[in-house]
């Protein structure tokens, strides 16, 4: 089996979820199909081959990994089928539209070992929180690849090919490389010993007329940078987690109140536009909350609260403490997501006002460096209202779109460097 050395990762260490990334030309789908052609024709294992939508045979990866079949001289040893591809070994390959499913008709599929998920810069957070827990066998088995070398692969992988279309790719934001079973290996045309004159002749036509971000997202799997109205860009993100600001000494401190079991609770705290230290946790109660963030927060001008729902009896007990003189902070400012916007003009909400403020102020900030919180900045869309005012979208919205829990990091960013003009009132009364 010849391959790229660049995805030698995907052979020699193996992850339970392997992202292949890069351009057209790199060779990712072609060695995947050999891959998995060869394990097929030795271990009696079950390959689910899926994409998000899938009409017929012709737009699977069918004819991909029959190709490869033949080209590996193993098409002895293997039998196609209507919507199947069997070997000798007692394997099969099976192959599925995941938006089709729902998670009670997926879990046919429980038997079943590796995954293929092909294109899957365009498969939905819902599709991929549905298809990931649904193989669980566990154990591992040794095959030869045709090198003399007895190689270890897991029972239970997936394996992605893409060429990323935006830096909020569901698959990136369900499966972020923060997480330990995760691995990323990006290969382009150039990487490829096996890349064919004929589309090196295109490649180089491609390049005279196309506009370069397009070409740098087909050709070099550059994906784009704010394709789907964002509110904020994965660029100016990173240059403000990147940014130290000089501080003032004016402290103000921030807390996002979990609604929801899941939910976080998250304070923040800034000494002028640079943050200096956060924090998170989960299930606590609201009397633990107030205390944790009145200690947070202590020397700090105002300490401001998310106020909605279950976060008013935080306010409430740091009012409590106010009045007994025991706040360790100036003023307590309460914020109520469902409020109305100062400029009624160009929101709906104070919410959106408040996650574009931040975005305006993006040049000029300092943020910690944190994966969770430059997924949350970057993954926020919004739309236009009939009047032309912009709405971002709601957090149920949000999650069933990405797949990730509440951006509860993100929503305690925009109250920290939320402007004292939004609110009628910074003290509570």
């Amino acid at each position: 089996m010849k391959y790229p050395l660049k995805l030698l990762p995907l052979i020699n260490n193996p992850h339970t979820h392997n992202k292949l990334k890069g351009g057209r030309g790199a060779g990712k789908s072609t060695t995947v199909g050999k891959f998995i052609a060869n394990v097929m024709s030795q271990v009696p294992i079950n390959i689910l081959c899926c994409r998000e939508t899938q009409a017929s045979l012709k737009e699977s990866s069918y004819s991909l990994l029959k190709k490869a079949v033949i080209e590996e001289g193993l098409s002895k040893n293997f039998t196609f089928v209507d919507s199947e591809i069997r070997a000798s070994s007692g394997a099969r390959a099976v192959f599925i539209g995941l938006k089709e499913h729902t998670v009670d008709s997926i879990k046919s599929y429980e038997d079943f070992h590796w995954v293929w998920v092909e294109e899957s810069h365009g498969v939905s957070g819902v599709s991929l929180n549905t298809l990931i827990p649904t193989p669980r066998t566990d154990g591992y088995f040794k095959i030869d690849l045709g090198d003399g070398i007895m190689r270890v692969f897991p029972l239970r992988m997936f394996i992605y090919t893409l060429n990323p279309f935006s830096f909020s790719d569901p698959v990136d934001l369900v499966l972020p490389n923060s997480r330990n079973d995760v691995q990323e290996i990006v290969i382009n045309y150039y990487d490829n010993p096996f890349f064919p004159r004929s589309l090196e002749s295109e490649r180089i036509e491609e390049k005279k007329i196309m506009v370069q971000e397009e070409y740098e997202r087909i050709w070099e799997g550059i994906p784009y940078d704010n394709v789907e109205r964002g509110v904020m860009g994965r660029k100016a993100v990173e240059a403000a987690m990147n940014r130290t600001v000089e501080k003032t000494g004016i402290i103000t401190a921030a807390a996002d109140i979990a609604r929801f079991g899941n939910d976080k609770i998250v304070f923040m705290k800034r000494d002028g536009l640079q943050v200096i230290d956060w924090k998170m946790y989960s299930k606590l109660s609201t009397q633990e909350t107030a205390r944790r963030f009145n200690y947070f927060a202590e020397g700090a001008d105002r300490g401001i609260i998310d106020d909605t729902g279950v976060g008013g009896g935080v306010t409430d007990k740091l009012n409590d403490l106010r009045k007994a003189g025991q706040l360790k902070f100036k003023s307590v400012v309460p914020v109520n997501f469902g409020a109305a916007p100062k400029d009624k003009k160009k929101y709906p909400d104070i919410i959106s006002e408040m996650w574009f403020n931040m975005a305006d102020l993006l040049p000029t900030i300092g943020l910690p460096n944190h994966e969770t919180l430059k997924l949350e900045l970057v993954s926020r869309n919004f739309e236009y209202t009939p009047d032309e005012r912009r709405k971002v979208e709601s957090k149920e919205k949000y999650k069933k779109r990405t797949g990730l829990s509440s951006p509860d990091f993100a929503d305690c960013g925009i109250m920290l460097f939320s402007s004292p003009k939004m609110f009628q009132q910074w003290d509570v009364i």
